[in-house]
């Protein structure tokens, strides 16, 4: 069967849609709990760790860390500042790694990312790792490098993960890619990265052009990943080539957008980066409603609703 652009999309934004028919598989992960603080939804989390919360529940009792219902989870009403609810879920965490509760945490990053709250207040922040645990929004940078040909048409530097990395190894990506980490923003997100995986300069990242947000909710074997996406693009002069650094990237390759979208096609991108250069493609009209009989879907699968409270920078 020929893969397109909007299964490609389908692929990353898999979470059911409401009135969407599932599989009963879909269904178990569709009815998962939310994740509440002050009547706010903050998380959403799967049935496998709702089982595994109700019994470290039982384990620290006088007085237990959550409220734990058929219909919502909340913290404890004695949990009522970031650094209590900080402290809470980074004791649950080291347990659950402890006793190797959940495959999730054999990634293990040592990177805190933010979970907010009512008025977009930061509620806590957890590992990296365990965020598809609970279902919570993360968020990101990813930047599309390029460079314009003499006669007008783009070139795409793509990037190849490390064979080494613990997820999607050896897949393409884009030039530089990364979480959102607690105390940075999305900005000296993209200048960080830009350095660390493609020994890109400040002084070059930081003309980086901020085109808008990419957001979409991903089912994977680790739980529920709710994602928001900051799309940055950079035209870089002809004589800047990305260099691997931090050794995330094996190497870099320049190419034209024709061969990108074979690539991507042919289902060789990690699912989050190619939703980022498909976005590219729509903005700079390679992809457009003459050409892409599903193009409405795919716009609207790209900037997929969320009621989760986000940060503001």
């Amino acid at each position: 069967m020929t893969t397109t652009f909007l299964d490609i999309v389908k692929n990353c934004d898999n979470f059911p849609y409401p009135n969407e028919k599932v599989d009963e598989e879909e269904n178990l992960m569709h009815s998962a709990v939310p994740l509440l603080l002050n009547n706010v939804k903050i998380g959403l989390i799967p049935k496998t760790t709702i089982s595994a919360l109700k019994k470290y529940n039982e384990q620290h009792k006088k007085p237990c860390p959550f409220i734990i219902e058929d219909t919502f989870v909340t913290f404890a009403s004695h949990l009522n500042t970031f650094e209590e609810r900080t402290q809470v879920i980074k004791n649950l965490l080291i347990t659950w790694r402890e006793e190797k509760a959940f495959p999730a945490l054999k990634g293990w990053r040592d990177e805190l990312y933010p979970v907010y709250g009512p008025s977009n207040n930061m509620a806590f922040v957890i590992e990296r790792s365990a965020a598809p645990l609970f279902g919570v929004l993360t968020f990101g940078v990813h930047l599309s490098a390029y460079i314009r040909t003499p006669d007008g048409n783009f070139k795409m530097w793509i990037a190849k993960r490390s064979k080494t990395k613990t997820t999607w190894p050896g897949y393409l990506d884009n030039t530089v890619a990364g979480g959102i980490t607690y105390m940075l923003s999305a900005s000296e997100t993209v200048v960080k990265e830009a350095m660390e995986e493609a020994s890109l300069p400040a002084e070059i990242a930081e003309k980086a052009v901020p085109v808008g947000a990419l957001t979409y909710f991903i089912v994977t074997k680790n739980g529920l990943q709710p994602e928001a996406e900051y799309v940055y693009d950079l035209e870089l002069p002809i004589d800047v080539k990305p260099k691997p650094l931090d050794g995330e990237v094996e190497c870099f390759y320049l190419w034209d957008i024709d061969e990108v979208k074979n690539h991507i096609l042919a289902d060789e991108f990690k699912p989050n980066c190619a939703l980022v250069i498909i976005d590219f493609m729509i903005r700079h009209s390679i992809i457009k409603p003459e050409n892409e009989p599903s193009y409405l879907e795919i716009l609207s699968r790209l900037h997929r609703r969320f009621e989760f409270p986000a940060p503001s920078f």
